[in-house]
């Protein structure tokens, strides 16, 4: 994988992330898409297993970075618990590609649903836990409705992103992302 095409795609879709989802929030309720969810899943889609996993994980760390937990005093940066969601749905994806077909659009994004999932119940168990240390302004059920609803939204994000992305394969630098030859087999 080419790290520094990856860089210059993180600060995109964090960006994207940091000045659109306030804005595509459904109302009050808290309900928004994650742009970096469905980037994160396209990269472990086609990286190496363990090159996007790293990914994955460097991309969670950034999320815990520049998301605030709630507290009395105001908010607070807890690292760990997105670094450790996205680490999970890497090797969620890594093991369903075998049974996907990468190159369909639609592929990104039942992924990006599920490891959004995948992140969000992560999330929201570390941080519960982490209140028996630390009082915070924090009501699991709440938060786990109001994320299951942005893992459907974050859905149909991944299907601008997988129109996007795709095309890109190649310049990631990927191993394999080039069709090989049809109907015989390739030799590695």
């Amino acid at each position: 994988m080419n790290w520094g095409v990856f860089a210059a795609a993180t600060w995109v879709f964090f960006g994207l992330e940091l000045g659109l989802r306030s804005a595509l929030e459904i109302g009050t309720s808290g309900v928004a898409p994650s742009f970096v969810i469905p980037f994160a899943v396209f990269i472990a889609l086609w990286a190496p297993t363990n090159v996007g996993a790293v990914a994955c994980l460097l991309l969670g760390l950034l999320v815990d970075l520049t998301w605030l937990v709630p507290t009395e005093s105001g908010g607070a940066a807890i690292a760990g618990p997105h670094a450790l969601g996205f680490f999970l749905m890497a090797h969620l994806v890594a093991a369903a590609r075998s049974i996907i077909i990468r190159r369909n659009p639609l592929t990104l994004v039942a992924l990006s649903v599920v490891g959004s999932i995948v992140v969000h119940v992560v999330v929201v168990a570390l941080v519960t836990l982490h209140t028996v240390i630390e009082p915070l302004q924090w009501a699991p059920t709440a938060e786990i409705v109001r994320r299951l609803g942005s893992s459907v939204y974050t859905g149909v994000v991944a299907l601008a992103v997988a129109l996007i992305a795709y095309p890109l394969v190649p310049i990631f630098g990927f191993p394999h992302s080039t069709p090989g030859p049809r109907f015989t087999s390739r030799r590695e």
